[in-house]
């Protein structure tokens, strides 16, 4: 356990047999979830145990009424980390997905771990653990030129303007003549900037097809952006 003179001090590494310790419990623990084995999780977590994941807070008590048998393979733990203060080690740890059988690739589904435990009467237990879902590009469609000259234009939402176009085979955008960046397409009417896998740009038709607008959504919360004009040139503003 580390000492007691660096309750308040700067993380420190945490020494190989906790480290050993620490993964060993949270590949029981992973193995326990699918296993619907309460028993595991009940001796190796605090009382005030927490799950968050996506914005949910399992306490204890529900956590474990929810755990059930599914017959799945576990996480598997390729990277692994953990610092300690005083009585505290916090941990981080990526897990990777297994395939399941006849299901989608999970080449790339992984997770990361935070998980914080603490050393209570001699033995190290798990007071909480954040899932977050690693997110990476969709993979990208290529479009026609004609597909693409289909999308550009000058839009407008209040008193911005955005510009796509397509240059050397590529789509490219920009707010108020600012930089450019290069959009690439999931759909046909579906675009993304690579590195911003938050946000979609959703393209609107008409009923003869022709692109009006376009919604910027991110999650739960989405601007709308109309076309006025198909050229690329900046309009002023009326």
């Amino acid at each position: 356990m580390a000492s007691a003179s660096n309750s308040y001090g700067q993380a420190r590494t945490a020494d190989p047999d906790v480290s050993r310790l620490l993964r060993q419990n949270d590949e029981l623990l992973l193995n326990a979830i699918h296993r619907g084995d309460g028993e595991t999780w009940n001796r190796l977590t605090t009382s005030d145990f927490m799950y968050v994941e996506e914005g949910d807070v399992n306490r204890k008590p529900e956590f474990l009424r929810e755990l059930k048998e599914d017959g799945l393979a576990p996480l598997i733990i390729t990277e692994y980390e953990v610092q300690v203060i005083g009585d505290t080690a916090q941990v981080f740890y990526r897990d990777d997905v297994p395939q399941r059988p006849g299901g989608p690739s999970t080449r790339n589904a992984h997770l990361l771990m935070t998980e914080t435990w603490q050393h209570v009467d001699g033995a190290w237990l798990l007071r909480m653990v954040h899932t977050d879902r690693i997110r990476v590009d969709p993979p990208a469609i290529v479009l026609s030129p004609q597909q693409m000259d289909e999308l550009v234009g000058t839009y407008r939402s209040r008193a911005m303007t955005y510009v796509v176009r397509r240059q050397a085979g590529q789509i490219l955008a920009s707010t108020g003549g600012t930089h450019s960046v290069v959009l690439k397409a999931e759909t046909r009417d579906v675009l993304f900037e690579p590195g911003d896998v938050w946000v979609r740009k959703v393209f609107q038709r008409d009923v003869k097809g022709r692109v009006t607008g376009f919604v910027d959504r991110s999650e739960s919360t989405e601007r709308a952006w109309t076309r006025v004009s198909a050229s690329t040139s900046l309009l002023p503003l009326r």
